[in-house]
């Protein structure tokens, strides 16, 4: 599909940046928009393409079966702009989501970026925003937060069964560790996957984003990814404080916290399992997460994609 920017080349895998182009180009059309020029921005749950001749980001995700998670990721964003808490909007000149080739499609009204950067106290206060609100409208699951990695291994693409299987005995064990936890803050509506990569800055306002993990669940979830860059990424102990500070809970202090930061691991070593097809650096990162893993070496530094 000739006009699109950025695909990856040579694209092993069946759900790749390549692949979609022509779902790209089909739901374009049948929302009235042009997909020539569009930019990849990211691949992972979704291919995600800001568009060259709208402000207009398009989301592909990678099955009908998704379906369910990308209404429920549009009502949330719905339900915050009602609320007034500062996330990304809906493109709503569009009937959506779409169908489109098996991949539910929606659309997003696109952020400005800019000043100021968003930092981690910023996800502190927007999370503490969001856990306050009550009246949720939207179909929320219950938290089950290895259900999606179990699917993941079902039939991972290039993992030798050494790795599948290992990653599956730990899936088994982690969730019996998860009925026996007793949780600090009380449960609701949570984001699911709150990251500083999930915030932009709009209009010189921070924003949230990627509501396509929102249950009802334990509050602490969100807390963790804070907590695990610290540990992983090589966040300062500075910067870890002020978010703790911001949103007023130490989730390291809670005695559970071991179990649930290597579930939240887990999910994100089989996350970066469906790319490694991608790229060899997706692959070596895949290696690095399953082997520190597997030596349960939870502090080892990872690298972001």
């Amino acid at each position: 599909m000739a006009g699109i920017l950025n695909p990856v080349p040579d694209a092993a895998a069946e759900f790749s940046s390549s692949a979609v182009l022509p779902t790209l180009r089909v739901a374009c059309e049948r929302a009235g928009l042009d997909s020539d020029g569009a930019e990849l921005l990211r691949l992972g749950e979704n291919a995600i393409f800001q568009l060259a001749g709208a402000p207009v980001v398009v989301r592909i995700a990678r099955s009908a079966d998704r379906m369910r998670r990308v209404q429920k990721e549009l009502c949330v964003a719905r339900w915050l702009a009602n609320a007034h808490v500062p996330a990304v909007r809906v493109h709503e000149q569009i009937d959506q989501p779409l169908l489109v080739d098996d991949h539910p499609v929606s659309f997003w009204q696109t952020v400005t970026g800019g000043d100021p950067t968003p930092t981690h106290a910023d996800l502190a206060r927007l999370l503490a925003a969001f856990h306050g609100l009550g009246g949720c409208p939207c179909e929320l699951a219950g938290f089950d937060p290895l259900r999606t990695t179990e699917s993941r291994l079902e039939a991972p693409e290039g993992v030798v069964p050494d790795d599948r299987d290992f990653l599956r005995a730990r899936c088994t064990d982690l969730n019996e560790q998860l009925r026996r936890l007793e949780f600090a803050l009380p449960q609701g509506p949570i984001h699911g996957d709150a990251h500083t990569r999930n915030l932009l800055t709009d209009h010189g306002q921070v924003v949230l984003l990627d509501f396509e993990s929102a249950a009802i669940g334990p509050r602490e979830w969100d807390l963790l990814p804070t907590a695990i860059a610290q540990e992983r990424y090589g966040l300062a102990e500075k910067q870890y404080q002020e978010f703790a500070a911001a949103y007023g809970f130490d989730v390291r202090s809670w005695p559970g916290y071991p179990v649930l930061r290597e579930i939240r691991q887990l999910t994100m070593t089989t996350w970066i399992m469906q790319n490694i097809g991608e790229s060899p650096a997706a692959a070596a990162e895949f290696a690095l997460r399953v082997a520190s893993l597997r030596e349960r070496d939870f502090e080892r530094a990872w690298n972001f994609f």
